[in-house]
């Protein structure tokens, strides 16, 4: 009788590492994700060399994520410009609330070979 109580209890705790490890896969993809999203972001500002309100609302309805950034009207050949790019994550067993991933990546106007 025991072991049939046992083997209930661990079958939950199975059950909720599975699922944690589910979370964690969803997660590096979530981040996989918004990483891919900042190479091809580094690229167009490097390209288009300007960073100004009408460039980060583009960027923000492209690619939905948020873009932080300080605006840079004029850059010059050879500026690096910093920039972070986030998103919302929603867990399922690690965090009730919505988690916030950020990626923070560093670009060189002019430079995208």
């Amino acid at each position: 009788m025991s072991y049939k109580i046992s083997l209930v209890l661990s079958m939950i705790f199975i059950s909720l590492f599975f699922l944690f490890g589910v979370d964690l896969l969803c997660l590096q993809s979530a981040y996989s994700a918004l990483d891919a999203k900042a190479n091809n972001i580094s690229y167009l500002i490097s390209r288009n060399g300007v960073i100004n309100q009408e460039f980060i609302e583009e960027i923000e309805s492209t690619f939905h994520v948020e873009f932080i950034c300080d605006e840079y009207p004029a850059p010059t050949f050879g500026q690096k410009i910093t920039y972070i790019i986030t998103s919302k994550f929603h867990p399922m067993v690690i965090d009730k609330n919505e988690m916030t991933i950020a990626v923070q990546r560093m670009t060189i106007i002019g430079f995208y070979g």
